[in-house]
């Protein structure tokens, strides 16, 4: 089983394993049908090809899902270390490998913290001046709520994240269970 949750620091690099290793089974299983089927009869005409073809909706599923998280690079280690460094103290919880689904896609967050009312990401992507109100808006979609309303800040630098996730003050315990909540509506829409 995946050792990692969603939120954890290696999360989507053990996700992408997964979800390649299992299609690689499942693309050896039907190939394996497949020609033993040719072997055994010389053509793909018999019952026993319904078991490839019945594998393949799997495998498909398995592939796409590999194919999706393919393209987003986490943080590296001295990064995912600097950050966990420079947290300690302001007693936030800093989930990673964030990603957040929509009917139009999937955006990847480097680093993501909820506390107090405010949102703040990480996206270390070269182009985030100009995609900074995408990200946000994926967010915002995500934790727009008719009674609670979040401020949210995109940063394209570690730094500037680390100082606006410090700067937070500490919640009170209402806030508190808003921000788990919302906390587990980010997580719930990824991947």
């Amino acid at each position: 089983m995946n050792k990692y949750e969603k939120g954890d620091y290696g999360y989507i690099n053990a996700y992408k394993k997964g979800k390649l290793v299992i299609s690689l089974i499942l693309a050896a299983m039907i190939s394996f049908i497949v020609i033993t089927v040719i072997i055994m009869y010389g053509s793909t005409n018999k019952v026993a090809i319904v078991f490839a073809i019945l594998l393949s909706m799997p495998f498909a599923k398995f592939l796409i899902a590999y194919i999706i998280c393919a393209k987003f690079n986490p943080l590296n280690k001295e990064q995912y270390e600097y950050i966990e460094e420079n947290t300690k103290t302001s007693n936030s919880k800093i989930l990673y490998d964030v990603t957040i689904s929509q009917y139009e896609g999937v955006e990847f967050y480097h680093s993501l913290c909820v506390k107090n009312g405010i949102v703040c990401a990480l996206v270390l992507d070269k182009n985030i001046n100009k995609n900074r109100d995408d990200y946000e808006k994926w967010i915002s979609a995500c934790v727009t709520d008719d009674k609670y309303e979040y401020k949210i800040h995109v940063f394209g630098d570690i730094d500037a994240y680390l100082k606006k996730v410090n700067s937070i003050s500490a919640p009170n315990d209402n806030t508190r269970i808003v921000d788990k909540h919302m906390t587990e509506r980010i997580l719930d829409t990824g991947v």
